[in-house]
């Protein structure tokens, strides 16, 4: 089953303060979060996107992606449904991860 990407406002309204360069940088992520679940969870595929795709879970249900060090978007899944929650960097993560 194909992936479906939804976003939530808060994922919108963290996009607003970011330089055109880190939005490309955020649709590079969401890309190669695409292909790793349509592919069946294949990092190497995703990889073949970004070559610096890092993928992990934090704490459940969110999950974390990455292609550069500074800039990640946060996630949770439901069935076909990957719902994008926040796009920051690590100081953004860590307080909306002690905030839920």
């Amino acid at each position: 089953m194909p992936l479906h990407l939804y976003f939530r406002p808060s994922f919108k309204r963290s996009l607003k303060p970011l330089a055109q360069k880190q939005k490309e940088t955020i649709a590079l992520i969401l890309e190669a979060i695409i292909v790793y679940y349509s592919s069946g969870c294949s990092l190497m595929k995703a990889q073949k996107v970004t070559p610096r795709f890092f993928y992990k879970q934090l704490r459940r249900p969110y999950y974390e992606a990455e292609v550069e060090r500074n800039l990640r978007v946060i996630f949770y899944k439901e069935n076909e449904k990957c719902i994008t929650v926040l796009a920051g960097n690590h100081d953004q993560i860590k307080r909306f991860l002690a905030k839920v």
